[in-house]
């Protein structure tokens, strides 16, 4: 809509009934906003998925009877499935990531009995409890859904909103919303999987599984690589390498240790 003609809110009617206009509802457990983004829907998972964990907390979590490798996979089995419910077609930026990654690594800590004080790594708490980072899980998830719609019948409704394309109007100036596209392109790049052979690869079920599978646990090496690095240059102690170059004054013979300096310099002269 255009910044100059205000908007009027759409009049829907339900049995005679006038439905009132809401910036948000909930459909089939997911919270629909009327920006079109999942802000909303991250927050109230993440809710969710933290009444799960507190509700099982002392029975399992802090259970010193159960093994870890049980704990974890009651963890993933209610926990995460609530916190990604519907992902499958969500379009994330890296603050709905951050958030996720944040609650994700926040719960695995308590099942280890550990806190920030003990200074143990993100990667190393994953190590430890054999879980995957959450972009990692989104990204196998949303893949793997790509691969059932391709093998879907064309006159499936989910194909063809995949394949359709909008014959009017055009997209305006400046930074533009991530699309849905855009998010399956994103995940596909990350995954080493070209976009022209995706529907050849997704044809054989078993196939683009074990595709998925291979492009997610290379994302969560990349991604553990990336963090090793940060993690080293940061604790890395850095020296000044003093330079040799000297920049002299042509109004006084002033000598100056940097170009900056000659320039402040030369600004007394005037």
């Amino acid at each position: 809509w255009s910044a100059n003609i205000p908007s009027t809110p759409p009049t829907f009617t339900a049995a005679g009934e006038q439905l009132s206009v809401v910036p948000s509802f909930r459909y089939l457990g997911s919270i629909l906003s009327e920006d079109n983004t999942i802000d909303n829907e991250v927050q109230n998972r993440i809710k969710q998925a933290s009444a799960a964990f507190g509700r099982l907390r002392r029975r399992v979590f802090q259970n010193k009877n159960l093994h870890l490798r049980t704990k974890v996979c009651v963890y993933q089995a209610i926990c995460i499935t609530t916190l990604l419910y519907s992902c499958k077609a969500w379009v994330t930026y890296s603050r709905h990531i951050r958030a996720l990654e944040q609650f994700h690594i926040r719960c695995l800590q308590r099942i280890l009995g550990i806190t920030w004080r003990d200074r143990v790594p993100h990667s190393e708490v994953l190590s430890k409890t054999n879980c995957r980072s959450i972009e990692a899980t989104i990204t196998q998830h949303q893949l793997r859904w790509l691969g059932h719609v391709v093998r879907m019948a064309s006159n499936r409704l989910p194909r063809r909103v995949l394949y359709g394309q909008l014959h009017h109007g055009r997209r305006s100036a400046g930074g533009q919303k991530k699309r849905y596209k855009d998010q399956l392109k994103t995940a596909l790049k990350k995954c080493k999987i070209r976009p022209e052979a995706l529907e050849d690869a997704a044809a054989d079920r078993n196939t683009w599984r074990q595709l998925c599978r291979d492009g997610t646990q290379m994302l969560e090496e990349e991604r553990k690589a990336r963090r090793q690095e940060r993690r080293l240059r940061r604790n890395t102690p850095t020296v000044a390498v003093a330079t040799a170059t000297t920049y002299t004054s042509p109004t006084c013979n002033r000598i100056c240790g940097s170009r900056i300096g000659l320039f402040s310099h030369q600004r007394t002269h005037r």
